[in-house]
């Protein structure tokens, strides 16, 4: 009996035994899993032809996780093809919802779309190249996409090929094949049909594999790739412009105004019919607002010709015809600003204001230095305006002597001094007086006033500097060198200067660049694909230079 209790307890501590082998869990501890998942069978297999099917199968090394399949898996050529993946342990299955279109070679490139299940190891390299014909498609496209004016590399910027057609569409068409850059802006399309080509490259911000230009930065090539072998393309420059040509959308009443929206920013523009004020208008600047003159009645029909242009020099001229209505809509609110917050005196000096309505009457008598309710000085000025009275250049002449003369003499004397031989007054500071802007000094064409407006006057005063000179060697004769600062903005530039030389700098450490203007207009262009005119180009210099205070560096640079 005791040893039937003994043979009894052996048996269920062998059960337990098992079923905890059985049973071990993800186990604790030991070395980080960094070996990705090979693939170990494909149906079909890359290289295949005549393919007719409505599955594959691929199966790997381990257990595999896809849950960002869809966001990685790029099937070229670009077609309508719907798609069910299934995982089934180490094994993706693709069930294909759809007819394949008939001899043609497709390229199944799933980035890191798989990887293993512990520790996310995106399995390397992986692609599927069938066709539905006789035989594979083996045209390849390589390439580097690039930032135009950093020289930074264009990561995951989409790179797209389109069949070079008379109806081809950036802005509506998806590309035939395409692929995405990797972190050094390096691409690589393949499996692709001979033919001629466009080549585009976008950062696809909205993921729809569409240009969008006015928030996707873009660069292409302007000849037409002929695949009949394959090619390299060193550099594709991509930069941020809205290439779409400028439009009229409307033209209609708005309160006491009329307003011609367009689509895009006004760079500059043209109304053909006199006796009308106008100006620019709208958060993005995309509004021609024209005010109604006092010889047109209200619900009198007008016509006028508008030629507004971007900034890309895309131009278009619309007739528009116009009423008027009276409104109980108050005039949208006047607001001025000026280029100086204070002023540095010298002999000729120049204030520029702009307004965001045009300027009816002005009252120059209202413009002069004050100090204090005893000190006044008028001064000899000049007032040049924009075409539409929206930007006032104020310009004024004035003798530092004869003013500082002035303002002594308006300072009393301390009469509480016996001794009259040690009378005197007090030391003027330039800091005192202003340039002051009475109120009224200008009323817009709404009737608004501008308001008192003081800009103080100060010294000169001489700031920490360095200098640098560049001695350039090129053949390039027009041309614009720039010093970045470390905000990306041009702080300095000298324009066609073999010998550049950047006086009185900031302490800093800048970018230098150099725009070269290849064509020689006189300005440096940025390119137009719907004009298909790449961007002219861009030398920038490997290292960054530093400025120091009283320091003069001088640097060569061949380009």
């Amino acid at each position: 009996m005791r040893r039937l209790l003994y043979l009894s307890l052996f048996v269920v501590l062998i059960d337990l035994s098992f079923h905890k082998c059985a049973n071990p869990g993800r186990p604790t501890g030991g070395p980080k899993d960094t070996i990705p998942p090979t693939l170990i069978y494909a149906s079909p297999i890359t290289g295949t032809t005549r393919f007719s099917g409505n599955e594959i199968t691929l199966e790997f090394s381990e257990y595999i996780n896809a849950d960002k399949l869809k966001q990685q898996l790029i099937i070229t050529p670009k077609s309508d093809i719907n798609y069910k993946s299934i995982i089934k342990r180490n094994r993706l299955i693709f069930k294909l919802e759809g007819k394949l279109e008939d001899s043609t070679t497709y390229n199944f490139n799933f980035a890191n779309g798989v990887t293993d299940i512990t520790e996310k190891n995106p399995v390397v390299n992986l692609s599927l190249a069938f066709s539905t014909g006789p035989y594979i498609d083996s045209m390849i496209v390589n390439g580097t996409v690039e930032e135009l004016l950093t020289k930074e590399p264009g990561k995951s910027y989409v790179i797209g090929l389109y069949p070079n057609t008379d109806t081809l569409d950036y802005f509506s068409q998806n590309p035939m094949y395409f692929t995405s850059a990797n972190d050094s802006g390096d691409f690589k399309l393949e499996y692709i049909k001979k033919g001629e080509y466009k080549i585009l490259a976008f950062n696809d911000d909205n993921k729809n594999y569409i240009l969008d230009p006015e928030t996707e930065s873009h660069g292409f090539i302007q000849e037409t790739l002929l695949l009949d072998s394959p090619i390299y393309i060193p550099h594709i420059r991509c930069v941020l412009q809205n290439v779409k040509p400028i439009k009229l959308i409307n033209a209609r009443p708005v309160g006491p105004y009329v307003e011609a929206k367009f689509n895009k920013m006004i760079d500059s523009y043209k109304i053909e019919l006199a006796d009308l004020d106008h100006n620019i208008v709208g958060e993005n600047k995309d509004i021609i607002r024209i005010y109604k003159p006092e010889h047109i009645n209200y619900r009198d029909s007008t016509s006028v010709i508008i030629y507004a242009q971007d900034s890309l020099l895309n131009t278009t001229i619309d007739t528009i015809d116009f009423v008027f209505l009276e409104s109980n809509r108050k005039p949208s609110s006047f607001s001025y600003s000026s280029d100086k917050r204070n002023l540095l005196l010298k002999d000729t000096t120049q204030v520029t204001f702009n307004f965001n309505k045009p300027i009816k009457h002005t009252n120059p008598n209202n413009i002069f230095f004050k100090a204090d309710s005893l000190f006044s000085y008028r001064i000899q000025k000049s007032i040049g305006w924009n075409d539409n009275k929206t930007t006032a250049n104020v310009k004024f002449t004035v003798n530092r002597d004869s003013l500082f003369e002035a303002y002594v003499k308006s300072i009393p004397t301390d009469t509480a001094q016996s001794d009259s031989a040690s009378q005197s007054k007090p030391e003027p500071e330039i800091s005192s007086i202003s340039l002051f802007f009475d109120a009224g000094t200008f009323i817009s064409i709404d009737n608004d006033t501008t308001d008192t407006k003081s800009i103080s006057i100060r010294e000169e005063q001489k700031k920490p500097s360095g200098s640098l000179q560049i001695s350039l060697t090129t053949d390039h004769t027009n041309f614009i060198v720039q010093l970045i600062n470390a905000q990306g903005e041009v702080a300095y530039e000298i324009a066609n200067q073999i010998f550049t030389n950047f006086t009185s700098l900031k302490p800093a450490t800048y970018s230098i660049r150099i725009l070269i203007d290849s064509n020689q207009d006189g300005q440096w262009s940025y390119g137009n694909l719907l004009k298909n005119q790449e961007p002219e180009k861009v030398f920038l210099y490997e290292e960054k230079y530093s400025i120091r205070e009283n320091w003069e560096n001088t640097l060569g640079i061949t380009f």
